[in-house]
């Protein structure tokens, strides 16, 4: 967990993490591209590359990736940007997780959840309302955590991601209400 939050946010950072794991729970990778796969999809591998990439993406769901240290999902190389729809709904959870835990919300997520285009649109196409919002959420604490460390530059992208797409999964919650509260 993120050190020295308030307590009204540290809550919050707990209550986001229980509810990605509820909205996610049961989603599989089955039939879409794999987090490796990804690599070779930036690297134009041909399909007997991709294949045994997949193959070599053994965990049984994504619960395990949150704490695997193997895993890095803020890379400059693969990643988010080469997932299919079912792979980004697979993958986005224990990258939200991580990313609550650690405190510092990672470009890479930022510039993945910022939708605006298609392409982006396809991508979240499988989640469903309950999923749309619990990102959301996870939005807004992200907003709500860099206004509580002052880095406004960082916040900029997180509220245009909020505001160009993720507010109106947020089942109307003003975007004014960052704070969650006071405790």
């Amino acid at each position: 967990m993120v050190p020295d939050l308030p307590k009204h946010l540290a809550r919050q950072q707990r209550a986001i993490e229980a509810q990605i794991r509820e909205a996610f729970k049961g989603v599989t990778r089955e039939g879409g591209v794999s987090w490796t796969e990804t690599d070779v999809i930036d690297a134009n591998g041909s399909d007997a590359e991709r294949a045994a990439a997949r193959a070599s993406d053994r965990e049984s769901g994504w619960g395990e990736l949150v704490d695997d240290p193997k895993w890095e999902f803020g890379t400059s190389w693969g990643g988010f940007s080469f997932l299919d729809a079912i792979g980004f709904r697979y993958y986005l959870p224990p990258a939200m997780i991580r990313d609550l835990r650690d405190g510092v919300p990672s470009v890479s997520l930022q510039c993945n959840l910022h939708i605006d285009s298609d392409y982006q649109l396809e991508r979240v196409s499988l989640f469903n309302a309950h999923q749309s919002h619990v990102v959301a959420r996870f939005v807004r604490f992200m907003i709500a955590v860099l206004a509580y460390q002052k880095d406004t530059i960082s916040g900029e992208g997180w509220t245009r991601a909020y505001v160009h797409y993720w507010r109106s999964k947020d089942r109307g919650t003003p975007l004014s209400e960052l704070e969650f509260g006071e405790d």
